[in-house]
């Protein structure tokens, strides 16, 4: 009778091991992790809004919110919804530290909704932030007023005309440097952008970015000055603008 002949194959040996060994070395790592990486330093970049403790507060939670390990793996499966902040980084540093890089909010101007709350738009005109704080460098804007539902990420919900009038102008006051301080729509659309002590009264939206543009050459040469610049009559064949000093009591 033959008898069968096993033959050892290190190939085989060395791959079974492996497979085993892997869980038990990630296992290891991760208990290692627990153990170690305690979290007594916290350091924010990027913020400009709130402060490094809010962030904090956000990043850190949960049962173990002092293992640094936790606190990665938990914000990269699940981000933090941090009110002016974009996105959130979370990184471990040197087993005790860490690291959390923000992206906040673009907030070029806010409104008062119906609950008296602020409304943070971007230079599109959609909304980026609804909060009860009036925080960041945002540029006042008066007479857009809406029934409508206030969405988050969707446009403001005013009439397209005045959204897009508005738009033009933080896309301007970008381009051209305009230091705009408020802005303000009337009942009939009429606009009226002010800066320090001059106000230029524009008119309608008609020809808005040709009035911006001259605005741009005549606002640094009466900076000094103060009174309204007027724009309403305003045409492709009538280009003067007449300025009306205030008169010094």
């Amino acid at each position: 009778m033959r008898e069968d002949l096993h033959h050892f194959s290190p190939a085989k040996f060395y791959r079974v091991n492996i497979i085993f060994l892997i869980p038990i070395l990630v296992i290891g790592f991760m208990v290692f992790l627990i153990l170690t990486c305690t979290v007594t330093s916290v350091k924010v970049n990027g913020n400009t809004i709130i402060s490094d403790s809010e962030i904090e507060g956000y990043v850190m939670t949960g049962k173990y919110k002092n293992n640094g390990a936790w606190d990665v793996i938990k914000n990269a499966v699940r981000p933090p919804e941090i009110p002016f902040i974009k996105s959130a980084s979370v990184r471990l540093k040197h087993f005790h530290t860490l690291t959390v890089t923000v992206k906040e909010k673009e907030l070029t101007g806010y409104l008062r909704d119906k609950k008296n709350n602020y409304v943070y738009v971007d230079k599109n005109g959609t909304v980026t932030e609804i909060d009860t704080r009036l925080l960041g460098n945002a540029i006042p804007v008066d007479g857009l007023t809406t029934k409508k539902d206030i969405t988050i990420g969707k446009m403001y919900p005013a009439p397209e005309n005045r959204v897009s009038a508005l738009s033009t102008i933080f896309k301007s006051m970008k381009n051209m440097g305009l230091d705009i301080d408020e802005i303000t729509f009337g009942s009939s659309g009429q606009i009226t952008l002010t800066s320090k002590t001059i106000t230029a009264s524009l008119g309608t939206a008609d020809r808005l970015k040709d009035k911006l543009l001259r605005l741009s050459y005549i606002l640094p040469k009466v900076q000094d000055e103060a009174g309204v610049l007027h724009f309403e009559d305003y045409t492709e064949d009538n280009t003067d603008i007449v300025f009306q000093k205030t008169k010094s009591k």
